[in-house]
């Protein structure tokens, strides 16, 4: 799927380019969104993030992903541009783009809402293992968090997830 699009892009295809960008810009800008808290700083880690791909896509040698590697430049420049602020990754609640879009109806959950309440580490992790599909191994290679770590983020961002689902919608009738 993405292989193709990506040996074209190597190749100098701008349209491949373009479509591998509008398949993971959503995720990026999440995970960006999420750790700057800053609509303004997370379009331009993105943007840069997205600079990096253009000018080095030619090496990218398929070891990982390519989503992988997209989003491992993108915790990168997240993290620089926290250094160069002088802040660290603090967790504030923000809403955060997400697929679907649509809102949920009345006896639906609301994932977005819950996933907000996530800190950035947790928030991370479980979108790109839930949403985006991603290995242990491969959320390792973006975040460089060992697999353990992973693995303990995504078990306290489920307890959390749970905790918050028990008491928002299984609660309410009480």
């Amino acid at each position: 799927m993405s292989e193709g699009l990506i040996q074209k892009a190597k190749r100098g295809d701008e349209c491949a380019l373009n479509a591998l960008i509008e398949r993971h810009k959503t995720l990026a800008f999440s995970i960006a969104w999420k750790y700057l808290k800053n609509k303004e700083d997370a379009e331009d880690v993105v943007q840069n993030a997205f600079i990096i791909v253009l000018k080095s896509i030619k090496k990218f040698r398929s070891e990982s992903r390519f989503s992988t590697w997209l989003y491992k430049i993108i915790y990168r420049e997240c993290l620089k541009t926290l250094k160069t602020k002088n802040q660290t990754v603090e967790y504030v609640p923000q809403l955060v783009k997400l697929e679907p879009e649509t809102e949920p109806e009345e006896n639906n959950v609301n994932i977005k809402e819950l996933l907000t309440h996530l800190k950035p580490n947790e928030f991370t992790v479980v979108s790109l293992f839930y949403l985006q599909e991603k290995s242990i191994k491969e959320i390792s290679q973006i975040t460089s968090f060992s697999p353990p770590n992973v693995k303990v983020l995504l078990h306290r961002a489920r307890t959390k997830l749970k905790a918050m689902y028990n008491e928002k919608y299984q609660n309410n009738g009480e």
